[in-house]
């Protein structure tokens, strides 16, 4: 999902979520149409979390659930996101207000949001943006064999070529005034494992990768974790782990 996406995403979620909580009025529910096969689903939890300079726990955030389905449909991919009926923590009896809600991402941009009961509570219209950069929606989550030599190329034209081995991974160093970054990467798949960025002697953000196999000759993200340092000085960090599980899909091309 492209940064201008996620944008108007977290726009029309806001909107959303208001009218669900607070009972605005909707449109009338759209009549049933066939879907199309999904080419990726999975089930996605977020859990976020702020920790010490020790990693203990300071401060947990409410976890996000929903299903995302991606289908191949007249003009690109259309990208639907399920939020779950569950609780906002793992004990508790809060439950998440977004449960139930429905948004569908279309292949032009525009995206909308239904209740549960299929009608219309939030809308944002179409870009007009060229859909070049969309072509292929599942591109963060799924990777097949066959592009392997194209994610090595873009790797290089990238990070130019490994420096070392660090273990069995390629080890990727590059450098840009006071900022460091390093990169691991599985040389049997060209998938990047862990990404680690130092700046002014401080290490500020470390990101891992670990992957799943679907069928097809392809891999699925199944975690990504990642801890960025706060800006406060006081050595504590936001840690955020995405994970995809129930995960099916076709070849999709």
């Amino acid at each position: 999902m492209t940064g201008t996406a996620m944008t108007k995403w977290r726009a029309v979620a806001v909107a959303a979520s208001l009218a669900w909580a607070h009972g605005a009025s909707a449109q009338p529910a759209e009549p049933a149409r066939a879907q199309a096969p999904a080419i990726f689903s999975a089930d996605v939890l977020i859990e976020d979390a702020i920790v010490d300079a020790e990693g203990r726990m300071v401060e947990a955030r409410p976890a996000t659930r929903y299903r995302i389905t991606r289908r191949a449909v007249a003009g690109g991919v259309e990208t639907e996101i399920v939020h779950a009926t569950a609780r906002l923590f793992a004990k508790g009896p809060l439950h998440d207000p977004r449960g139930g809600l429905r948004y569908v991402f279309a292949p032009t941009g525009g995206i909308r949001a239904y209740d549960a009961h299929g009608r219309v509570v939030a809308a944002m219209g179409d870009d007009a943006a060229p859909r070049a950069d969309r072509d292929r929606d599942d591109a963060t989550l799924v990777f097949a064999d066959r592009d392997l030599r194209g994610r090595e190329g873009a790797l290089r034209r990238r990070l130019g070529r490994p420096m070392t081995r660090l273990g069995r991974h390629d080890r990727y160093m590059t450098t840009d005034g006071d900022t460091t970054s390093e990169t691991l990467v599985e040389p049997g798949t060209m998938l990047p494992v862990e990404l680690n960025v130092v700046r002014g002697g401080q290490l500020t953000l470390r990101s891992s990768w670990l992957y799943g196999r679907m069928p097809g000759g392809r891999w699925y993200l199944a975690t990504m974790r990642s801890e960025t340092a706060l800006t406060d000085g006081s050595g504590r960090r936001f840690v955020s782990v995405r994970t995809h599980t129930n995960v099916s899909g076709t070849e999709g091309r």
